[in-house]
């Protein structure tokens, strides 16, 4: 079984509760396609999960990749 995978931009929004996951605005990360239900999909980073809502497309690199936007961020889990 093959796994299909996507490479994704990261928008994180201003804000105290994003401080943790700051570093992560404008990285781009790989993804697997099945995660995205809706337009939306969750990324775990460190001890927290972003939920993240598709915003748009960057059309500025060799090809079109989509940009997620933070739009929660949860507690810290250890």
């Amino acid at each position: 079984m093959t796994f299909q995978t996507i490479r994704i931009k990261l928008d994180i929004p201003d804000g105290p509760e994003y401080d943790q996951v700051r570093d992560m605005h404008g990285h781009i990360v790989t993804v697997f396609t099945s995660t995205e239900i809706n337009g939306e999909r969750s990324l775990k980073i460190g001890s927290r999960t972003l939920r993240l809502r598709k915003a748009g497309v960057d059309e500025e690199g060799d090809e079109p990749m989509d940009v997620y936007r933070a739009e929660a961020i949860s507690d810290p889990s250890y």
